[in-house]
């Protein structure tokens, strides 16, 4: 039996290692585990024994504080003879930036598990310091210091963040084939209704446990880079200038200057599909907190007893088994009725509906940011009585404070029919939308971006934007210098 490392997540505080404030970051969950697999096969490393959240510490930081710690004389035995982590909430990213930069190739690190891991952001990291500190009591676990630097890596559309997923799923950084790391994702859809006071949207958001949106938890996100044909390429200003026109009037005659260069879904090209799952009534927190809470912890523990038993023989049959406890909880939601005290107008039930998180990182061919740009989705080629045009869709965006090149928006795929007493995709009914993305330099008239609007059908649409998960737009987008940029004269 490996030891278990547990690693908490955001503003679990405690800087002691008495049972006391152990108990207060993790709840029984240790002990739960210390039933099923000895006293001994439980270590706790609570990372603010060696930092704490205050606003000069970098992700980068934390992840070097844990391996000095693994590297102690109390810990190097996990080094040698490996170990498994389960992670709480941030402790996602400071696992993956430390299998990064700092873990041997295979790790000592087995098994992998994420409880409600903040893998893709959060919409609590970009709400304002005063309301964090208002409102935050009623979602984190009782931390008074901020952590301006990890909370940028936390904020919806980091491009570090982004960069750290991207890293694994290069062939020659897969976590499964070269780390031998097996990853299982536990998330749950359920905000607790005492944070629906909260005067912020994300503490009550339909499709995430009141922190951690289910869609940016998992890591079976997929991956669209687009960039420039060769048509686009020999392009001279003033076809660049006539297209950019008719796409900002959005009339006439407009061309295809785009194609996908690179397109990566889990359970295609050696990538795999990781076991994923979403307990019943699973908050992120508190009474109902997937680490805390009691209510849903035998489901979570008989999620975690099949991950810790996972081996490179029945890893991928974990998916199937992970799946079937998603479609448990969402049978017992189902049967939901609106309660008598529900202030609210909404079905209870919606808040379980799968929602997908779309990312689009806008650079140039050369790799610079573009800050200045519009995206549109554009539906008005379908028949409006019989279809829904895509952007109803869309429920929030967030530009990035400190990527203003970064924008995610949230979208309700699946939602609950009443009638029919199931979740239908709302994609069924779209049609055929385009994807119309313009961009300007506010600084100059002498340069311009070759637009970019691309069809995208029905079929097309369900297989990039799908319930429950991320989909990540890299684009590239043609920067074209005027002529008198640069002028050679015959004399």
């Amino acid at each position: 039996m490996r030891p278990i490392v547990l690693i908490h997540g955001y503003s679990a505080e405690s800087k002691n290692s008495d049972p006391g404030s152990i108990k207060g970051i993790y709840g029984s969950m240790p002990q739960a585990l210390r039933t099923l697999y000895g006293n001994t096969g439980v270590v706790e490393i609570d990372l603010s024994r060696y930092v704490s959240l205050e606003d000069g510490l970098h992700l980068d930081d934390i992840s070097r504080a844990f391996d000095r710690a693994l590297h102690s004389a109390d810990y190097t035995h996990l080094l040698s003879h490996g170990f498994d982590v389960i992670i709480h909430s941030t402790g996602a990213l400071v696992i993956r930036n430390w299998l990064r930069k700092f873990s041997p190739r295979p790790s000592p690190l087995n098994n992998l598990i994420y409880l409600a891991g903040a893998n893709l952001g959060s919409g609590w990291a970009h709400i304002g310091k005063g309301q964090l500190a208002k409102w935050g009591r009623l979602v984190f676990q009782t931390g008074t210091e901020r952590g301006i630097r990890v909370l940028d890596a936390l904020e919806l559309g980091s491009t570090e963040t982004i960069d750290l997923h991207l890293f694994f799923t290069e062939a020659t950084n897969s976590l499964d084939q070269v780390y031998k790391v097996r990853e299982h994702i536990i998330v749950g859809s359920q905000a607790d209704v005492s944070w629906f006071e909260a005067p912020v949207r994300y503490a009550r958001e339909d499709g995430s446990d009141g922190v951690v949106r289910v869609a940016a938890s998992n890591l079976n996100f997929i991956y669209c880079k687009l960039g420039a044909t060769a048509e686009a390429l020999a392009l001279g200003w003033r076809s660049v200038s006539a297209e950019l026109e008719s796409n900002l009037a959005r009339a006439g005659v407009r061309s295809v200057y785009y194609e996908v260069k690179r397109l990566s879904i889990p359970g295609q090209d050696d990538r795999p599909e990781l076991p994923f799952a979403i307990p019943y009534e699973c908050a992120h927190s508190g009474d109902l907190g997937i680490v805390t809470g009691e209510g849903c912890r035998p489901q979570v523990l008989k999620l975690i007893e099949q991950a810790i038993a996972s081996d490179d023989g029945n890893w991928q049959e974990r998916v199937a088994f992970f799946e079937n406890e998603t479609s448990t909880t969402y049978a017992q939601v189902s049967t939901r009725q609106k309660p008598s005290f529900w202030p609210w107008s909404s079905d209870p039930r919606n808040q379980y509906d799968k929602h997908a998180q779309v990312i689009f990182r806008l650079r140039d061919q050369d790799g610079r940011p573009i800050n200045h740009f519009d995206i549109f989705f554009d539906s008005l080629e379908v028949a409006r009585k019989t279809s829904k045009p895509f952007d109803e869709l869309v429920e929030d965006h967030h530009l990035n404070d400190k990527s203003p090149n970064v924008i995610t928006f949230y979208l309700r795929v699946e939602t609950f029919d009443t009638d029919q007493n199931l979740w239908v995709n709302q994609l069924d009914q779209a049609g055929v939308t385009y994807l119309e993305i313009t961009a300007t330099e506010p600084e100059t008239n002498s340069v311009r971006y070759v637009p970019l609007r691309l069809r995208l059908s029905k079929a097309e649409l369900k297989q990039w934007i799908q319930p429950h998960r991320t989909t990540i737009f890299d684009i590239e987008l043609l920067r074209i210098p005027g002529p008198e940029v640069f002028i050679i004269s015959k004399q």
